[in-house]
This record gives structure tokens, sequence and C-alpha cells, in this order.
């Protein structure tokens, strides 16, 4: 056990983690640890390393405001460009000292007699910090889908976040179950090379095109050269995202109408077969699901070696997948199933004050202003509860919290510990979900946007600024300021 508690202990090495260690500094704090549990940092980005990985947000928008990048190879990242900026990024602004790999903080415990947690790591080992800053991806926990029969499949088998590289996909016959994001992503990459390619869709998407493209050795001259220059794609960006294609999300909106008919349209002319075409049509409202880009996708499922199976899923056997209509054989099969979304931060137990747990806050999760948790005290969740979003950058969600996040940590003083007011937690809760409650996302469609039960604990119904307004000032009336039980 450290005998002097840190600042703050950052739990997770990825876009958040990185944030909160830079604010920190740059506010004067420099006594924190960000404990990653793999050996990489980028979070999201260094786990999905699977075939055709890249971000559905364009480059210059998913990126620090603070660190712009003129050397995007293309208008939407792909992975490795993600991860390759995280590492500049750290090494930019003396993070990598901060950063200890390999280490998983699997619980943590509020002392109120000392007003600081101590967490303890896979090994063993606690670290005491006054502040817990918790950074764990809301798409970091793998959703592995409940099918009979997966550990008795004979070849390779595995999560497309978890992608298995030694595996060889040329001229094997590959399996992948779910045709959401990431299998769009991933069959026209492994299609180029794969013998035969089943794609087993359970519900159709929308999907528009991507329109992605190399930004040229001029452009990238410019943005090197004159930096300033790189302030004009971002706030294009930033202000087609937030002042319209949010619009899509409200229901009835003329955007959304727009969108639909412009997905249709794309659909039926990229589609030649009409009984593919009928397969691909989504019967729920636009946005209702994850809204999905690409440019190649259509192409790719009307390829002799590509096929698409509606049929539903009995069992894996040994030598493939089993539907209702006949076996599907397969050398290699990728759940493409998406993420434990409404599940926050499944790998670590945390025990506050008046018996609140993690546990227990789990059934029906709630936070102030997606950052903080009653009975947490002390303690911050970035991108917590309804901090997600369907048409902007999260990298704008993530700098406003942070921001807010200092101000709170520079006003509690030692000695002491915050803790969020039942009522102001309440009145946030309940005037966000009266919004929610017209969005798109509360349709009938089954999503990871949801809960069993309806509920929506994971969208921001509203615009990335009006988000960062609300966090541009710290009212500590929100909260008591506890004296320590000495």
């Amino acid at each position: 056990m450290s005998k002097t508690p840190l600042t703050a202990l950052i739990i997770g090495a990825g876009f958040s983690g990185v944030c909160a260690g830079i604010k920190l500094k740059e506010a004067g704090i420099d006594d924190f640890v960000i404990v990653e549990k793999t050996d990489g940092i980028s979070g999201t980005w260094y786990d999905n390393s699977y075939p055709g990985a890249a971000c559905d947000v364009p480059s210059h928008l998913y990126s620090f405001s603070f660190a712009p990048n003129p050397n995007w190879s293309r208008r939407f990242s792909p992975a490795p460009e993600i991860e390759a900026y995280t590492e500049k990024v750290v090494d930019d602004f003396g993070l990598r000292k901060h950063i200890q790999n390999n280490t998983e903080i699997i619980s943590a415990k509020f002392d109120e007699k000392k007003a600081v947690w101590h967490a303890t790591d896979q090994h063993g080992n606690v670290i005491t910090a006054r502040f817990i800053i918790a950074s764990v991806a809301i798409l970091g926990t793998p959703q592995m889908p409940d099918i009979k029969g997966i550990a008795d499949f004979n070849g390779p088998a595995f999560h497309s976040a978890r992608w298995d590289h030694s595996v060889d996909v040329k001229d094997k016959r590959i399996a992948i179950i779910g045709s959401a994001a990431s299998a769009l992503q991933i069959t026209p990459q492994v299609a180029k090379t794969a013998a035969h390619v089943s794609l087993f869709q359970r519900t159709a998407n929308y999907v528009i095109p991507r329109r992605d493209r190399p930004y040229t050795k001029f452009e990238k001259f410019i943005f090197r050269t004159f930096p300033w220059t790189m302030k004009f794609p971002r706030f294009a960006l930033f202000a087609y995202l937030d002042f319209l294609f949010h619009k899509n999300f409200k229901q009835g909106s003329f955007i959304n109408k727009y969108l639909t008919r412009m997905s249709k349209k794309y659909r039926d002319k990229q589609i030649k077969d009409p009984e593919l075409r009928k397969v691909l049509e989504p019967d729920y409202a636009m946005g209702c699901k994850r809204v999905l880009l690409s440019d190649d996708y259509y192409e790719t499922l009307q390829k002799e070696n590509v096929s698409v199976i509606t049929d539903g899923i009995k069992k894996i056997t040994s030598t493939g997948v089993q539907t209702e209509n006949g076996p599907h054989d397969a050398d290699i099969i990728v759940f493409a199933t998406g993420f434990s979304a409404t599940s926050f931060l499944t790998g670590i137990e945390m025990e506050g004050i008046n018996g609140s747990t993690l546990k227990a806050w789990r059934q029906n999760p709630k936070a102030l202003r997606g950052l903080i948790i009653e009975n947490m005290p002390n303690a911050f969740f970035l991108l917590g509860p309804n901090t997600g979003l369907g048409h902007s950058s999260m990298i704008l969600m993530i700098e406003a919290q942070v921001k807010y996040m200092v101000k709170c940590i520079q006003a509690v003083p030692d000695g002491k510990y915050f803790n969020v007011k039942s009522e102001a937690m309440q009145a946030y809760n309940e005037e966000l979900q009266k919004h929610l409650a017209k969005s798109i996302w509360a349709t009938g469609c089954t999503s990871w946007y949801k809960n069993p039960d309806g509920s929506i604990p994971t969208m921001w119904p509203h615009q990335t600024s009006t988000f960062a307004k609300m966090m541009r000032d710290f009212d500590m009336g929100e909260y008591d300021l506890i004296e320590t039980k000495q």
C-alpha cells in the first residue's frame, strides 16, 4: 500500500484517461498514475484491431482540440493511425512516466476516515489515492452471443474485439455472426481473400455512404505548414454533425425523413438483386439502432464468395453453424456481436459510502452529468451513463467532462470529500429522461442503447455543444462537502 496517497488514480489509458492525465498536469497536479490492464494504450483502438477497423467520425473531429493531427491519411481514420496518434499525444504531453501497463484494478473501497480510495489490482497490490477517475470504455466489454455449442467448434473462433492475428483468413470459409458496425468493416476486407464468407444477419441496418477518401499530399502539406488551417475542417464537421445530423435522432424530424430516403435510395442503387434488397431493408425507424456508414459493404455482399444468411441460428457445431434450415460449414467463426454497453464498468467492483456498491448501481445506472455517481465520493466516471452519441465525436464529451472534473478536484481540499446531493441527481436525470422519451431511441426497436425494460442509460439526447455549455460551470451547491471521520 502506498504510504502517501496520490492525488488521483486514473483507470484506463484510452482517450478519456489520456485527456484526464493531460489536464491534471496542466492544472499543476503531477502525482497521479494511469493504470491500464493491457500492454498498450488507446483503449478501444488497441482492442479493436480487426481487418478494416476504422472510426465512424471524421479524423479531424476525432482528435483532441488541443492536439490536432496534420498527418491523417484519410477522412476517416483507420484504427492503427488512431492508436499511433494516441501514442504521440502521450509522449508529447509527458504522460509516459505516469502509465502503468498490465495493471487491472479489480476492486476499490472508500475510506471515510481518511477521505481516500484504496484500489486493488489483479496481483493484490493496493494503490491509495484521494480521487479515482474511471475511464473504462463503454464499448470495452465484448458481448458473446447466447448460442449453444460455441465450445464445440473445431476451428478458430473469436470475438471481433479480440481478433486472433495468428489466423490466416486467406482461402478459408469464414462465418461472421452479426451484421452491424464491426461486421460492416470486417466483411469487405476478409472477402477479398477468403474462399467464402457467410454473414449471419439477425436485423437489417440502415447504411448511408461513408464518402471516405485519402487526403492529398497538398492537403497534408497545408495542414503541416499552417496548422491553423485544421480548424476549418474541424469546425465544418462539428457544425454539420451537431446542428444538422443530430436532428436525425428526433422523432419525425425532416432530417430523419431525408436520411431514411437517402439510405433506401443508396440501397436500391447498390443492390441489384431484389431478394437481397428485401433482406437488407430495415423494419424500424432510422436511428433507433446505430446508423452505419460504408462505401463498400453493399458491393461486397453481392460477390460470388459472400452469402447473407437470415435463418435463425440453432447451434454451433464442430464444423460450423447450424441454422433452422441447415448447416453452414466454416473454418473460422468471428463473433461480431458488439459490446455490453449498458453494463457499465463490469470489470471492477467499488464500495463507496452508505453501503453503496457498483454492483447494486448497475441495476439502474444514473450519474450527474454522466460523470458522478451518488455515494461514490471523490470519484469520476468519464463517459458514464447518458453520454453516448449517435451523431458526433465522443472526444468532445470527454474534453467537456475533464474540464469540469478538474474544477471539482480543485474545489475539494485535503481531508474532505464530496458527494452529490440526491435532489441534484434526481432533478438532472428526470429532465434527461423527458428528452430521451422524444428521441428516436425510444421507438420500438431493440438496441444496445436500451435496457431490457426499455430505459435508455446510454445516450445523450442533445447536441454536444449543449453538453459543453452545461459542463462549463462547476456548482458546489450540487454537492455536500464532508469532513473526514477522524
